[in-house]
């Protein structure tokens, strides 16, 4: 989500899919979802505020309850580690996941989720030649490393 809060700046750097991923071991020890009716059996892990992700994942279809969600982190590199360790399916960027060979795609059929990813700062951008130098060099190179 674009970040909205009052003296932020902000600056779209990349659309980005996702999708859902799981270890080969959870995958192992658990059968591999078909659809988003199978996903009803399985757990997963959440990024932060379970509620909001129950909110977001109910708006693609994908309607899970709160116990399915048995850990998780508001700590992204601690959760999506979680996920790396076989706790559990997740989303995730498809741009992450290139650096995970051992996670598996799940529904590889379905449609991506699509969201933005924002390069975000503080209102001293204006104030501050060395934040801006910095900001404007994150907002020309990230988009490439993301391509």
């Amino acid at each position: 989500m674009r970040p909205e809060q009052p003296g932020l700046i902000t600056c779209l750097i990349h659309d980005s899919g996702g999708r859902f991923y799981a270890s080969k071991g959870y995958i192992q020890k658990r059968r591999r979802p078909r659809n988003y009716q199978d996903c009803k059996t399985h757990n997963f892990l959440s990024f932060s505020n379970t509620d909001q992700m129950l909110e977001y994942l109910a708006v693609l279809g994908l309607e899970l309850t709160a116990a399915q969600f048995k850990v998780g982190s508001s700590n992204s590199l601690v959760a999506w580690e979680m996920v790396k360790q076989g706790f559990g399916i997740a989303s995730m960027s498809v741009d992450v996941v290139r650096a995970s060979p051992d996670l598996e795609v799940l529904l590889p059929d379905s449609d991506p989720v699509m969201f933005p990813t924002w390069l975000v700062t503080h209102r001293e951008l204006h104030t501050s030649r060395r934040i801006r130098l910095v900001f404007d060099l994150l907002a020309v190179e990230l988009p490439k490393l993301m391509a």
